[in-house]
């Protein structure tokens, strides 16, 4: 007993410089927040998202570390009345090419990050209407060490002085590390190397993205077979641009990130091949804390509770969690999911109820469809107001100021419907759909030229087809022109199916 713990006394004694000195470098590094972010979900897809300004007016920012550039959405240059111009340049993504235009801005800022007077890229196709102004996105972000807290909603900069390698995960001393592989200025969010059934794969942390994907052919390098048992198309996917592409879900035997692994990991699978394999989403890193240690080129990572990795598949607890503390577009989840049983046993009158608590709570999504509804049910003044509600929250969504015309119309109000549905399309410099209906229902197009217009582009000519007969027979319903909408409703029918088929109904 003796003999050990002189063993032991030498080997503290022997330790104790060693010790002081790594005590003298921590005392010599400073770790200083210069700045905080709330986060929260919004938007139908429940993205995340932060509250910053444009031009000094507030607007709503999406945290998107897989894009590398800020970039406006068509909302964001509608409700900031920001002129359009056009480039030659296009973007390329998930829903293939997007054209690129640019709008000049005062100020741009979220938190402490700021920037001057800036010209701004603009992306008008996401393959529907975004619910954000603007994409803050990695060189707008990654100007400093950042940590990323989805369970506590928080998005927090730092700036390291004197800390070399010192461990920087303040909240926990055991936190992976993860240095970077690829980082640059033009995006500098970190790729690294991770593990799918023990194939390497090159990954990267995409908080825009809202589940864990994985690359069809990185997939397939794994050892997937789409038509093995266990592979489950399901709903495409989009991003940029306004196309989308085919997706799977199916189990991995192992994803291994770090000294985690991941047993039977259940993750999507898009027919995209990018500039990485693997997109770690909004799934991974609500169990996840990560910090984003710039200046020593690392990532600290730790789990902080939940699974790793879900797909939607089944009604998730927190979601359910943001239903029930208010939140209105996880209501309007919440609501889809029992009126479609999706993921939870369907309940039509459950769904009701908490699509209607969604849309007096302000969900724009909500107020979108409830609106459309109520006015096709005979109650167009109600639904005329919900409808307009959506469009304050989302200017511009084209599709739901074509439903506001028609409310409008039908409640004794062409003059106001006319204006405001001009006002709505202001903003759309491009002649992009559905401008060619809009133009219809302002009487400067004729039904041809709209058709024509629709079938411009081949990869979107069918369904812009079909919708373009629906609306224009609800056009000539809502006039009084009964004969004629029911040939367009006849036309619809005969090449896009039953009415309400995926172009709203006629």
């Amino acid at each position: 007993m003796l003999r050990s713990y002189s063993r032991a006394a030498l080997a503290l004694c022997a330790l104790l410089p060693f010790a002081a000195q790594a005590q003298a470098d921590m005392a010599a590094c400073r770790y200083t927040e210069v700045g905080a972010l709330p986060l929260r979900y919004a938007g139908p897809g429940l993205h995340v998202m932060t509250d910053g300004s444009i031009n000094g007016t507030p607007a709503t920012m999406l945290v998107d570390t897989g894009s590398p550039d800020v970039v406006l959405s068509s909302n964001g240059v509608a409700r900031h009345k920001l002129p359009l111009r056009s480039t030659s340049q296009t973007l390329h993504g998930v829903g293939g090419e997007a054209a690129i235009y640019t709008a000049q801005v005062d100020s741009l800022s979220a938190g402490p990050v700021k920037t001057g007077s800036a010209t701004v890229s603009v992306v008008t196709e996401f393959g529907g209407t975004p619910a954000f102004d603007a994409i803050v996105a990695s060189r707008f972000l990654l100007q400093a060490d950042m940590e990323l807290s989805l369970a506590t909603k928080e998005l927090r900069f730092f700036r390291p002085t004197g800390c070399a390698e010192r461990h920087l995960a303040y909240w926990d001393p055991a936190a992976m590390v993860i240095p970077f592989e690829a980082s640059s200025k033009a995006d500098p969010n970190p790729r690294f190397t991770i593990l799918v059934n023990g194939q390497k794969m090159r990954a990267m942390i995409d908080s825009g993205t809202r589940s864990t994907l994985i690359g069809l052919k990185a997939a397939q390098r794994a050892g997937l077979k789409l038509d093995a048992p266990g592979v489950t198309r399901v709903a495409d996917s989009g991003g940029f641009g306004s196309k989308h592409v085919a997706r799977w879900v199916t189990s991995f035997d192992t994803f291994q990130i770090g000294d985690e692994t991941v047993l039977n990991a259940e993750v999507g699978v898009i027919d995209w091949d990018g500039h990485v394999d693997v997109l770690l989403g909004t799934d991974f890193l609500r169990s996840h804390r990560v910090l984003f240690a710039m200046g020593q080129r690392k990532l600290y990572l730790s789990h902080v509770g939940g699974e790793t990795f879900s797909q939607g598949r089944t009604l998730e607890p927190w979601i359910v969690q943001e239903a029930e503390a208010g939140n209105p577009d996880a209501q309007f989840r919440l609501a889809l999911a029992y009126l479609d049983g999706a993921g939870v046993a369907r309940n039509p009158t459950l769904g009701g109820s908490w699509m209607d608590k969604a849309a007096k709570a302000g969900s724009a999504a909500a107020n979108r469809r409830t609106g459309r509804r109520l006015m096709l049910e005979g109650f167009p003044a109600e639904g005329a107001a919900r409808l307009r509600t959506a469009l304050d929250k989302l200017p511009a969504d084209g599709e739901a100021a074509l439903w506001l015309y028609l409310a409008r119309v039908r409640s004794k109000q062409p003059e106001l419907a006319g204006t405001e549905l001009a006002a709505s399309f202001a903003h759309n410099k491009d002649n992009a759909w559905p401008m060619p209906l809009a133009d219809f229902y302002l009487g400067k197009r004729s039904e041809e030229a709209v058709l024509k217009a629709a079938a411009a582009q081949a990869a979107t000519a069918k369904t812009r087809t079909c919708e373009a007969l629906t609306r224009m027979s609800e056009w000539h319903n809502v006039h009084g022109d009964l004969a004629r909408a029911r040939t367009l409703s006849e036309q619809f029918k005969a090449g896009c199916g039953r009415p309400g088929s995926g172009a709203g109904g006629v």
